[in-house]
């Protein structure tokens, strides 16, 4: 059986932190024997930051050699689910190997979501039915879904953006120097969630295609709910690597919170801009009704 870690003491009356001069120490770190203020002490490995960087983590299944591809792939995708867990495989290692990775999850993801929001030619619902719009020819048909998947690219790289900008910024400037870079690996390695969740997002999209014709407030709270969940698991992957790039347990939260603010406030001026280029909504209900009206009627 391996040893227990070793218990952390707090650290002498007047004492300071080892990195941080100017700021009282709290904890003694049990790996180094140094001070650790707040901002460099982390509760759930036991250790200063220091020591973090500096013992053996496990690497992102992704860029572990020794796995299969598939186990790779599926190791990835389950760690989502592990935020705070997984948070210290981001402080090690190399980002762009992460790229690779964001290739193969969002931005299929991406080119996919804006096909049944954005286009003018197919009606999607109730109940997953598909149905065409007019009679549009084949031409019509994939020039229209063309430009619903471009649609759809553009808000996630929008929302990308306004979300990782900030991110990445905040983070460089509460938190100390890593090569590893672990802001740029949760944004490559959790970006899926991005394109998942939301007002825009591909779970809205699917939930809604499969309501009834009038659906009840139940199912409605359930689609709103339904698509925040990956958005609330990105923004607890965020947090939780904001603290494995030296950030504060407080200031990490506000590294995150921030960006996810301007996220939400700017999504829904993006919606009314390109408002022009979206679906008329009163075809959309007629087109619903005759699908409704089409139905068989049960005896």
């Amino acid at each position: 059986m391996s040893e227990p870690e070793p218990r952390p003491e707090p650290a002498p009356e007047g004492s300071t932190c080892a990195v941080h001069e100017d700021r009282p120490a709290l904890v003694t770190c049990p790996r180094c024997g140094n001070y650790c203020c707040l901002a460099c002490w982390h509760q759930a490995q036991s250790r200063c930051h220091a020591c973090l960087l500096r013992d053996p983590q496990p690497p992102v299944p992704w860029a572990d050699p020794s796995k299969s591809l598939a186990a790779r792939f599926v190791t990835t995708l389950a760690h989502a689910f592990s935020p705070t867990k997984s948070a210290p495989t981001f402080s090690h290692g190399v980002w762009t190997k992460g790229i690779s990775f964001a290739l193969l999850t969002a931005l299929p993801l991406a080119l996919l979501t804006g096909i049944i929001p954005f286009t003018h030619r197919l009606r999607f619902g109730p109940s997953f039915i598909v149905s065409t719009i007019g009679t549009p020819t084949d031409a019509e048909l994939g020039l229209d879904i063309a430009q619903a998947i471009g649609l759809g690219l553009l808000f996630v790289i929008t929302k990308l953006v306004l979300l990782g900008a900030p991110y990445l910024s905040l983070s460089k400037a509460y938190g100390q120097p890593n090569d590893a870079h672990p802001s740029r690996q949760v944004l490559l390695y959790r970006g899926w969630l991005l394109v998942l969740g939301g007002q825009t997002g591909a779970i809205l999209s699917l939930v809604v295609w499969g309501l009834p014709a009038e659906p009840d407030n139940t199912w409605l709270l359930f689609a709103e709910v339904a698509s925040l969940l990956p958005l609330m698991l990105l923004l607890w992957s965020m947090t939780a690597t904001a603290r494995m790039s030296g950030v504060g347990p407080f200031a990490a939260m506000a590294v995150t919170l921030v960006p996810f603010v301007a996220l939400f406030l700017i999504e829904p001026l993006l919606i009314d801009i390109v408002r022009p280029l979206l679906p008329d909504p009163e075809l959309m209900r007629e087109a619903a009704q005759r699908i409704v009206n089409s139905a068989p009627v049960a005896v």
